[in-house]
C-alpha cells in the first residue's frame, strides 16, 4: 500500500478540521476548540512545545499546566519523527501545493538549495534568547501552522485577516523564486523545536540490512523528497519529516523487494 494517499488523505482532514473547528464555535459547539498553537479536546489539552516553553523563558515562572499540554505533541515527536510537519501542518501543505504549482510552470528558484545545516537551530536559539531576554513571544510570530489556523478562524469570525499572514505570503514567494523549501529546511521554529525530541528508536526512513542488495541505485528516492535529502544517506533523521515519499518512489522501482522503509 502507498503511503501518500494515506498522507493526503490525513492533509485533508487537518485542513478540513482547521476550517470546521471555528465554524462549529462560532455556532456554540465547542467540544474542541484553539488552534495549531494549542487545542483543546474536552477537558485534554494539547499545545505546541515551543508555545509551552515561552511563558517559561519570559516569565522565568512555570506554568505546569501549560508545559503538561506539551508532553503528547512532544511525546508523539519522541516516538514519530517530525509526523505533524509532513502529514498535518498546513504551511507544508502549501509549500507543497505552490512547490507543484512551480515545477509544472517550469520556475527555476534564483539560489540552490545547500546542504541542510545547523542554523536552523541556530533561527530557533535566537527566538527563545529574545523571549528569555525581554520578554517577547516572538515564536508566536513566526509559527507558520498556529498563524494559518487563527487567520482562518478570524475570516470564519469577522470576515478579515490580519498582517501576520503576510509572513505565510512572504514564504510561498521566497520557495517559488528564492530557494525551494526554505523555510522548512532552514527557518521553521516549530519544526526545529520538534526535531529535538528524537531518540535511537524514533521512527525514520531507513535502508534495511539487505538493502544494499536490492537497491538499484536509480535515486528516485532522492528526487522524490521534497526536502532534498538523500534517503540513502546516514543523517537526515532529525531534517526528514517522515513523509514518506521516498519509500513510495523506492517501491516503485523495486517492488516487494523495498530497500527503503520506516523503521522504529
Amino acid at each position: 500500500m502507498k503511503i501518500t494517499p494515506i498522507r493526503r488523505t490525513v492533509q485533508v482532514l487537518s485542513l478540513a478540521c482547521m476550517v470546521a473547528v471555528p465554524l462549529l464555535n462560532s455556532r456554540g459547539i465547542s467540544a474542541v476548540s484553539g488552534s495549531f498553537y494549542s487545542v483543546g479536546i474536552g477537558p485534554l489539552l494539547l499545545t505546541d512545545p515551543l508555545i509551552a516553553i515561552q511563558p517559561l523563558l519570559a516569565t522565568m515562572t512555570i506554568d505546569t499546566t501549560l508545559l503538561a499540554s506539551a508532553l503528547i505533541p512532544a511525546g508523539f515527536a519522541l516516538v514519530f519523527g517530525r509526523v505533524f510537519c509532513g502529514w498535518v501542518c498546513p504551511q507544508n501543505i502549501l509549500s507543497e501545493l505552490f512547490d507543484a504549482v512551480g515545477r509544472r510552470l517550469g520556475l527555476t528558484c534564483f539560489f540552490a538549495p545547500g546542504p541542510v545545516s545547523p542554523a536552523r537551530y541556530v533561527v530557533l536559539a535566537v527566538i527563545l534568547a529574545i523571549t528569555l531576554l525581554y520578554g517577547f513571544p516572538l515564536a508566536s510570530l513566526l509559527s507558520a501552522p498556529g498563524i494559518i489556523s487563527v487567520q482562518t478562524a478570524r475570516l470564519i469570525y469577522e470576515g478579515t485577516v490580519g498582517l501576520e499572514l503576510a509572513l505565510i505570503g512572504i514564504v510561498i514567494l521566497a520557495e517559488l523564486f528564492l530557494v525551494r523549501r526554505v523555510w522548512c529546511n532552514y527557518l521553521c521554529p516549530v519544526g526545529s523545536m520538534l526535531s529535538l525530541f528524537r531518540s535511537k528508536r524514533t521512527m525514520r526512513v531507513v535502508m534495511a540490512e539487505e538493502g544494499e542488495h536490492a537497491c538499484i541505485h536509480c535515486r528516485e528516492c532522492a528526487k522524490a523528497c521534497q526536502l532534498g535529502l538523500n534517503p540513502m544517506g546516514r543523517e537526515i533523521a532529525s531534517q526528514c519529516h517522515n513523509c514518506g515519499a521516498c519509500i513510495d518512489a523506492c517501491r516503485e522501482m523495486t517492488g516487494e523487494r523495498k530497500p527503503l522503509s520506516f523503521r522504529f
